[in-house]
C-alpha cells in the first residue's frame, strides 16, 4: 500500500509561508554527488579540462505517492587556454504538490599553482516554481497562504558561489547555493491569498582523495557535508573502486539516513553509473529505497602539442573519473 508523502511536503510549504521562520531541505540530494559536483559547486566548471556533459535522474523513497523525483542535464568546459570555465544546467525537481524547474549559467576562473589549481565560480539561475493546488491537503481550507483550487507559478532569480582546490589526487570544495536568499511569491493577483516561500542558503563542502597501487585498481574517497540552518547536519561518505578504469563499484554511508550501493561501466568517453539507497531511517518500513542513474560523456578538446604541458597537467584527470 502506498503511503502519502504530501504531509511532510505541505508542512514545509505552508510553514515557509507563515510569518515566523521555519527552514527545511529545499534542494535535491544526490547519492552520486561525487560524479555530480558541478550541480553543487559552480567552481567545478572547466576543471575536467574537456567538454563534460551529464544526464541524471533520481527517484527517491519509492513506495510513497508523489515522492521526490529529480532530473537534470548539465554541460561545462574549459576555455581561454585553461584559465576559465563555462557551463549551463537545467534541473527539474518534483516533490508532492510542488515543482521547480531551474535554469542556470556558470562561470569559473582558474588559478594555477605548481601542484594544484584553484577555481572560483559563480552561477546565476532562474527558477520557475509551481504549486499544484489539487494535490494539497490542509486542515483549514481558509488558510490565507494556500489556494487549493488553482495551480500557481512564480519566477525566482538567485545565485550560487563556490571554491574548488584540486589536482589529480585530491580536491577540496566549498559552495553556497541560494546565496541571495530569494523569495518565491505566489498568488500575486489574488487579494485574499498571499503565499511566500523563502529560500535558505545551503552550504556544501567536499573533500576527496584518490589513491591506487596500480592503474588497474583505483580508489576514490569522497566526504560530503551539507549544512542548512535549523536542519540536522547531513554527512555522506562514498568509496568507489575503478577496475581497470572500466568497471565501477562502491558504496555510500549517509549519516542517519541510508546505505547506498554503486555500480557502473565506462566505454571510452561514455560512462553509466547506478546507485541504490537502502534506507535506515524511520521511513524504511514504507519505502523500498531510492534509485539514481547518471549518464556522462566527455570529449577531450585539448591537443598536447598546441596547449602545452601545464594546461594538460590539470585539464586532464590522471584517473578516468569523469
Amino acid at each position: 500500500m502506498k503511503k502519502n508523502n504530501y504531509i511532510s511536503t505541505l508542512l514545509q510549504l505552508v510553514c515557509c509561508m507563515l510569518p515566523f521562520t521555519v527552514v527545511a531541505q529545499q534542494l535535491p540530494y544526490y547519492t552520486q554527488f561525487s560524479s555530480n559536483l558541478f550541480m553543487l559547486n559552480p567552481a567545478v566548471a572547466g576543471t575536467k579540462g574537456h567538454i563534460n556533459a551529464a544526464i541524471n535522474y533520481r527517484m527517491q523513497w519509492v513506495g510513497y505517492e508523489d515522492a521526490p523525483q529529480t532530473a537534470g542535464v548539465s554541460l561545462h568546459s574549459r576555455l581561454a587556454n585553461g584559465k576559465m570555465g563555462l557551463g549551463a544546467f537545467v534541473l527539474q525537481d518534483k516533490v508532492g504538490p510542488s515543482q521547480q524547474t531551474n535554469l542556470g549559467g556558470v562561470y569559473a576562473y582558474h588559478l594555477r599553482f605548481p601542484d594544484c589549481e584553484l577555481s572560483a565560480g559563480l552561477a546565476a539561475n532562474y527558477t520557475k516554481y509551481t504549486l499544484v493546488g489539487s494535490k494539497m491537503n490542509i486542515h483549514n481550507t481558509q488558510d490565507p497562504a494556500v489556494n487549493q483550487f488553482v495551480n500557481n507559478s512564480t519566477g525566482v532569480i538567485d545565485a550560487n558561489a563556490g571554491l574548488y582546490l584540486y589536482n589529480d589526487r585530491f580536491h577540496v570544495g566549498f559552495s553556497a547555493l541560494h546565496a541571495m536568499k530569494s523569495q518565491a511569491k505566489f498568488y500575486k493577483g489574488d487579494s485574499i491569498k498571499d503565499g511566500t516561500i523563502k529560500y535558505i542558503t545551503q552550504f556544501y563542502s567536499t573533500l576527496g582523495y584518490n589513491y591506487s597501487l596500480s592503474q588497474d585498481y583505483i580508489y576514490e574517497n569522497t566526504l560530503f557535508v551539507n549544512y542548512i540552518k535549523g536542519v540536522p547536519l547531513m554527512v555522506d561518505y562514498t568509496l568507489r573502486m575503478y577496475l581497470k578504469q572500466k568497471f565501477i563499484t562502491g558504496f555510500s554511508i549517509r549519516l542517519r539516513d541510508a546505505i547506498a550501493l554503486h555500480a557502473g561501466v565506462t566505454f571510452n568517453n561514455f560512462q553509466v553509473t547506478y546507485s541504490y539507497d537502502l534506507l535506515i531511517n524511520r521511513i524504511r518500513s514504507y519505502s523500498s529505497g531510492s534509485h539514481e542513474i547518471m549518464i556522462k560523456f566527455n570529449f577531450n578538446r585539448y591537443d598536447d602539442n598546441k596547449n602545452g604541458a601545464r594546461v594538460d597537467k590539470f585539464a586532464k584527470q590522471k584517473y578516468s573519473f569523469f
